[in-house]
């Protein structure tokens, strides 16, 4: 009996130690991830200026108004005491 509450153990530990992995792979994952679609908006971003520099203004000056919408609307940052 205590041989199989030991190897129930040990497969729980393994059970534990993959899941701790999968975090560090999906934090990883996700980074990557994340720097592609930064690039990826980059370079769309240049393709439209050289194709079409009105549009590339438009979207240009679409995103600055989203973003200072969300500079008044959202919540304000806290204040640092002196």
């Amino acid at each position: 009996m205590e041989c199989l509450v030991q190897y129930l153990d040990d497969l729980e530990d393994l059970l534990y130690a993959l899941a701790l992995k999968a975090e560090r792979i999906r934090q990883t994952l996700r980074f990557f991830l994340s720097m592609v679609a930064a690039v990826a908006l980059q370079a769309g971003g240049v393709y439209i200026a050289l194709k079409n520099p009105p549009l590339a203004v438009a979207v240009a000056s679409l995103l600055l108004v989203g973003l200072l919408f969300r500079a008044v609307v959202g919540p304000a940052p806290e204040a640092r005491p002196a």
